[in-house]
């Protein structure tokens, strides 16, 4: 587990970054009065739950590949905001009544898929800079962590004795290297 940074990396971050900002701060004009900046607040928090749920459970229950786990968090996640914004302008009686242009328009559809997209790359920056690299599970599968008789684990940048994982007794329920 390298918890160095490399300059493919820093400039992934920085993409996600500038995207968290330009999608949900610069192009739907989000701070400008505080009901904008609550709608903001609302589109952006239930993407990055959504995202971050749906790559949980992909990556770490059903231990699915990255790839895998970011086009299925980037599909549902979308596919859900879109669905949702289908059934707040289908509860207001605008279908057949206005063109789908009008709609668009009036409903500020593309400014909330907008703040969507926003929260989606945000999940995608708290995964990249902290998740992938730091969770439990990330180091056990890496075999550098070890855990001592207190219980205290800690990672390690080489294993001391060759033995593979499943030939030593486990410590806990991580089923990780025990020291003496």
């Amino acid at each position: 587990m390298n918890n160095e940074y490399s300059v493919k990396d820093k400039l992934t971050l920085f993409l996600l970054a500038t995207g968290v900002f330009c999608f949900g701060v610069i192009l739907p004009d989000s701070l400008s009065t505080h009901v904008k900046l609550v709608h903001y607040a609302a589109h952006f928090g239930m993407s990055f739950l959504l995202a971050l749920c749906f790559y949980m459970i992909c990556t770490v229950k059903m231990k699915i590949s990255k790839t895998v786990s970011y086009l299925v968090l980037i599909s549902a996640t979308l596919l859900i905001g879109v669905i949702y914004k289908y059934w707040e302008i289908a509860t207001e009686g605008m279908i057949g009544n206005y063109s789908f242009h009008a709609i668009i328009d009036m409903t500020g559809a593309m400014t909330s898929m907008s703040q969507n997209l926003s929260g989606l790359l945000g999940a995608m920056l708290l995964i990249e800079g902290l998740l992938d690299r730091n969770l439990a599970y990330t180091a056990l599968r890496s075999g550098k962590l070890h855990v001592n008789n207190r219980g205290d684990m800690h990672v390690t940048a080489h294993i001391q004795n060759k033995i593979p994982l499943n030939k030593k007794p486990a410590a806990n329920h991580f089923a990780a290297v025990s020291e003496n």
